[in-house]
């Protein structure tokens, strides 16, 4: 790194990572990652682990050499260096402490030999001693390039209690320590030597061994993940086919026994009209038969008002004839009223409830040698879950339970400080399970561990390299790198797993440019795919940042907020439409999803998506304070939260991630937490 690139980025190289100060006493640690004294002794507090010590960065634990004080670790020597490179760059604007006499003076020189700060007054002792009498001193504000790559080169000194100032110069073979002169006669005597410079070349040899051998396993190990990568592609297009195997034969399974049910209704019908007509007949009888009566009650009434004793015995006969004729008629009618029944085919229930529709089989195809222990050998196993549809010869047999979602835990408050959030908008999980947090109002990224621990932050307010304004959607790539879509800069930034950045692309423009780049994501080829949302496009890049193709744009989208690839398929909330767009690989657009509303399969401000493990779409309905989840179909499947800022509840979810054990991991913005719900 030339010096005008290191004093460009001096602050980020002087930045512990715990206090995101600028580094005081700096000590390292045997994974090489380096902190303030304090900053470790507070984690040795905290932790309550006496003699141990666990790294902030890597997470390994290491056991704290001597009596367990951590000021016995190795200080760090090119962070002082570096230390005193930032005194030196900004000795115009702050006045620079003496080693000797601890006076600020903005007229300060500094000493080569002796390696420290001397004011106007000191530097006249020194310049006495006659032992300094060939050292180089220097005023600070004419330090050049070539001053500054001399402080960079200054040998690293003994750090044994009297060994002030003596250079490390000899390698003890048996103790496996750099040594001084005096330790040479003192502490190593008889020991097996070496100059310094020898051990760390024939060290160096050895590490670039090492490193090739690392590398070409790194490659060899890359390879493999794109093998992964492949079969994942191959999984899901065969889960898709089978999806629309079972579809097309669930569907005739429907339609027969749709047709067997219009047999029994037209049968149940045949029966109902022939009783009705038989009923029908019975009625019209003995409607007549009311009608004779009712006119002999009539005649018999009149004839009884006349009083004429020959007409009343003149129809004395007529009137026991019909008498007669009723009583032998009595009620005929002893049949009952016809029932219907239906019984069903328990045969075919029996099958439907022990067999399902069908069997479906996970078979694992033979693989070569280097690829799997089993060669030849298939194995078949059944998916616990819910029962579902099976289907006949099928390669996989998947059983998709729905599950409801409970809150289990919830970290984070509203503040600056470090481990505290301000508006936590993107949310990524890594393969350690390490939780990482766009923070809008705080313009940084933090990272904590899956019970809420924090571990790092890293950025700051700027438009300098790892600086952001309003960082949004956040991603770890295939290697851990942590991909940051910046959105106010109009860029993407990466950096390490550990924060150190590393590249960025993009500016403020159309075309190839950006405007306002809020989600992205990477897609099975190691892509980053951005979401342009004031161009209304999707734009895909290269890991290195090179442009490749774009699709969307006015009609298609009216303001796209996030885009992941799932299978052969784009997935797309438009923020503006209120829906969930879907686009083949060649950015076609094929159907969209949901309305505005607050109903089922309705959005109030459509966020960000993901796909849990289950192969379930989540989205953060955030203006309806909700994560809703649904199939890729777009069929609505479940849905948890509400406003408020209660247990299990949001005040506008943005961003949802699954960790390792299917918990999903959700951005609660305005409640300046994070949120972990467990699938029950």
């Amino acid at each position: 790194m030339d010096v005008k690139t290191l004093l460009d980025n001096l602050h980020d190289e002087l930045s512990c990572s715990v206090c995101m100060c600028t580094y005081t006493d700096p000590k390292q640690l045997p994974c090489l990652h380096s902190f303030c004294l304090n900053c470790l002794n507070g984690i040795q507090r905290t932790s309550g682990v006496h003699g141990k010590i666990t790294c902030p960065e890597c997470r390994r634990q290491f056991e704290i050499p001597g009596s367990g004080n951590l000021s016995v670790l190795p200080t760090n020597f090119r962070i002082n260096s570096l230390l005193d490179v930032l005194a030196i760059k900004e000795c115009s604007t702050a006045n620079v402490k003496c080693g000797n006499c601890d006076k600020r003076s903005a007229q300060t020189l500094y000493c080569f030999q002796c390696c420290s700060f001397w004011c106007e007054e000191c530097i006249s002792g020194h310049n006495i001693i006659r032992t300094n009498k060939e050292h180089k001193t220097l005023l600070l504000k004419d330090f050049q390039d070539q001053d500054i790559e001399a402080v960079l080169k200054r040998p690293a000194f003994c750090q044994k209690e009297l060994h002030d100032k003596e250079e490390l110069k000899f390698f003890c073979k048996d103790c496996k320590v750099a040594i001084c002169n005096t330790c040479v006669v003192t502490l190593h005597e008889g020991h097996g030597k070496m100059l310094l410079k020898e051990a760390a070349n024939a060290r160096k040899t050895q590490i670039n061994y090492m490193t090739k051998s690392l590398k070409d396993k790194a490659l060899e190990k890359q390879k493999e993940l794109e093998k992964f990568n492949q079969k994942s592609m191959e999984v899901l297009a065969h889960v898709a086919d089978v999806k629309s195997q079972v579809q097309t034969d669930v569907d005739q399974i429907i339609s027969i026994i749709e047709a067997r049910k219009k047999t029994v209704f037209d049968a149940v019908d045949e029966q109902a009209k022939k009783s009705l007509e038989t009923l029908s007949q019975k009625k019209g009888k003995v409607e007549n038969q009311v009608k004779i009566i009712e006119s002999a009650i009539e005649q018999t009434e009149s004839l009884m008002k006349r009083n004429f004793s020959t007409e009343i015995l003149g129809f004395n006969e007529t009137f026991d004839k019909i008498l007669e004729e009723q009583e032998s008629q009595g009620n005929r009618d002893n049949e009952c009223i016809p029932r219907f029944s239906f019984t069903k085919s328990e045969k075919l229930s029996n099958v439907l409830n022990s067999e399902g529709i069908g069997n479906v089989k996970t078979v694992f195809s033979e693989t070569k040698s280097q690829q799997s222990e089993a060669k030849g050998k298939e194995s078949s196993k059944v998916i616990s879950g819910n029962e579902g549809a099976n289907v006949p010869d099928s390669p996989l047999k998947a059983h998709l339970q729905t599950r409801s979602y409970r809150p289990v835990l919830s970290f984070g408050q509203e503040g600056k400080s470090i481990g505290m959030l301000k508006y936590p908008l993107g949310v990524a999980v890594n393969d350690r399970d390490e939780i990482a947090v766009t923070e809008l109002c705080n313009s940084r990224v933090s990272v904590f561990s899956s019970d809420g621990t924090h571990l790092r932050s890293f950025g700051r307010e700027g438009q300098k390299n790892g600086e952001f304004k309003q960082p949004s959607g956040i991603a770890f790539d295939s290697v851990g790198n942590i991909v940051v879509a910046d959105c106010y800069n109009h860029r993407v930034q990466l950096f390490d797993r550990n924060g150190k950045f590393l590249r960025k692309f993009g500016k403020y423009g159309t075309l190839h440019k950006l405007k306002n780049p809020e989600g992205l994501s990477i897609n099975g080829n190691g892509h980053i795919v951005v979401t342009d949302r004031e161009n209304k496009l999707i734009k895909i890049f290269t890991s290195s940042g090179e442009y490749l193709r774009k699709f969307g744009g006015a009609g298609a989208l009216v303001e796209p907020y996030h885009c992941i690839q799932h299978s052969q398929y784009f997935i797309v909330s438009d923020y503006g439409d209120d829906s969930i767009k879907m686009f083949d690989l060649e950015g076609k657009f094929i159907s969209k999803f949901g309305k505005q509303g607050n109903k089922d399969g309705e959005f109030n401000e459509s966020c960000y998506l993901s796909i849990n493990k289950q192969g379930l779409l989540m989205v953060c309905d955030a203006g309806n304070h909700r994560v809703q989840v649904f199939e890729l179909s777009g069929k609505f499947v479940t849905k948890f939260g509400s406003e408020g800022s209660g247990k299990g509840e949001f005040n506008y979810p943005v961003s949802t991630a699954s960790l390792s054990d299917g918990r999903i991991v959700v951005s609660d913005v305005k409640n300046d937490r994070i949120q972990i719900f467990d699938q029950i």
